[in-house]
């Protein structure tokens, strides 16, 4: 059984109304309004339960994305006499994909800079490992305190590899302190289209590509109308490719987030942090109940 089923169990379906599009009509629906909008793309339904479903959405100009269609469908369903509206914000929202694909395509070529979630722990044995092997190198990381065992790196993104940016590079490029953070969510942003939620009754699961995962909680400002919540939102960022959450409220779906946060940081090849965190005054802050 995976982290996610252990935590979450089996989602309720919607309730079924005769007036209401099924999933497989409104990603139909969806993909028509997609054509209308964009004429010479290709654009194909890749079918599956409400929280896989997406459409493959490959543009004249050579652009590719895939766009979620559960969150999408639930915004309908919470909702289907805003069925117009809906459609027309999911193409707001793949026009804004398109926009940004072009700027990250020019970027690509030196790298973009995006941030990781990391412990000071890892910090710790890279740093001794660097210093046993080249006793006179100068640190490789760009690394901030974030809360509790937690700190932020940054990273040089490219199609080919991925490598961790170096304070040269980031002087380089003249991004220091609050403006290499700044540009390392804004490069982050970009990817808020392709973020996945799943989950309900308070319990959720944050999903964007087993890379940068973790690193959506620092984006949660940008994404929290997407969540239902008990209390202040806490976080389990147990894993590079594992970002889980309930409320501070909720004590149930409390207890089990912190057991399900020990086992993943403990299990996992990409282990982070087997503490809870909370988003309080616009940051992360270590969560203490």
């Amino acid at each position: 059984m995976s982290f996610f089923s252990k935590l979450f169990g089996r989602k309720p379906a919607a309730p079924a109304a005769a007036q209401v599009l099924d999933l497989q009509a409104f990603s139909q629906r969806f993909a028509g309004a997609l054509r209308d909008a964009f004429p010479d793309a290709h654009i194909r339904i890749h079918p599956g339960a409400q929280h896989e479903a997406r459409i493959e959405l490959a543009l004249a100009d050579g652009i590719r994305a895939n766009l979620q269609v559960g969150n999408a469908y639930q915004r309908y369903l919470n909702a289907p006499e805003d069925l117009e509206a809906t459609l027309a914000d999911q193409i707001a929202s793949a026009r804004e994909v398109q926009r940004q694909l072009s700027a990250e395509d020019a970027q690509a070529g030196e790298g973009v800079v995006l941030p990781v979630i990391k412990t000071r722990a890892w910090h710790e044995v890279a740093i001794r490992q660097l210093s046993a092997s080249q006793p006179q190198a100068a640190s490789p990381f760009v690394i901030e305190p974030l809360a509790g065992d937690l700190v932020v790196t940054y990273v040089l993104d490219t199609p080919a590899s991925m490598s961790f940016l170096s304070p040269e590079q980031a002087a380089q490029r003249e991004l220091h302190g609050p403006a290499l953070r700044a540009h390392a969510l804004d490069n982050l942003a970009r990817r808020l289209p392709e973020l996945e939620i799943k989950g309900g009754d308070g319990r959720y699961a944050a999903r964007l590509d087993r890379n940068y995962d973790a690193g959506m909680a620092l984006l949660f400002e940008r994404w929290r109308e997407r969540v239902s919540l008990r209390g202040e939102p806490v976080f389990a960022i147990a894993a590079r490719d594992e970002l889980l959450m309930c409320g501070s409220d909720d004590g149930e779906n409390l207890a089990s987030l912190r057991g399900i946060a020990q086992e993943i940081a403990g299990s996992s090849a990409y282990g982070l942090s087997a503490g809870l965190f909370v988003w309080r005054d616009g940051g992360l802050r270590a969560f203490e109940d």
